[in-house]
């Protein structure tokens, strides 16, 4: 499974730069087509919030349906209490988020996908591989 991470969804949902968006759609089409796409239940809280915050809600309410479908995990205790005590240790505190998907990613999936160069500082705690597009 690959754990995609919340901006990869919106660059596939919302036009910001051409790109970013046609990776976006290659990569989610091709891991669904091999029953290979994973999202957490915080990345779609995530996923709704940044398409509140860009205006786009309404315009992207298909997705939010679409996506709710994959959903294979949820934010559970022991995830957020692990990610705690790893950013605390290392004093990366801001990344608690990161730290969270990485949780969810490293049980579940090889592979976590994101545009987010913050995830490069934090793939040594981590055995799952870490792609920065």
């Amino acid at each position: 499974m690959i754990y995609f991470d919340t901006n990869v969804l919106v660059y596939y949902c919302i036009k910001q730069d051409d790109r970013k968006q046609r990776m976006s759609q290659e990569l989610i089409e091709q891991a669904i087509a091999e029953n290979n796409f994973f999202i957490s239940s915080l990345v779609l809280m995530e996923f709704i919030f940044t398409i509140s915050k860009l205006k786009k809600f309404d315009e992207q309410k298909d997705k939010i349906d679409f996506f709710k479908k994959f959903i294979m995990a949820s934010i559970d205790t022991n995830s957020v209490l692990s990610a705690y005590q790893k950013c605390e240790q290392f004093n990366k505190c801001r990344n608690i988020s990161d730290f969270v998907h990485l949780e969810i990613a490293n049980k579940y999936c090889k592979k976590l996908v994101t545009f987010d160069s913050d995830f490069k500082n934090l793939q040594q705690y981590y055995n799952v591989d870490i792609e920065i597009l």
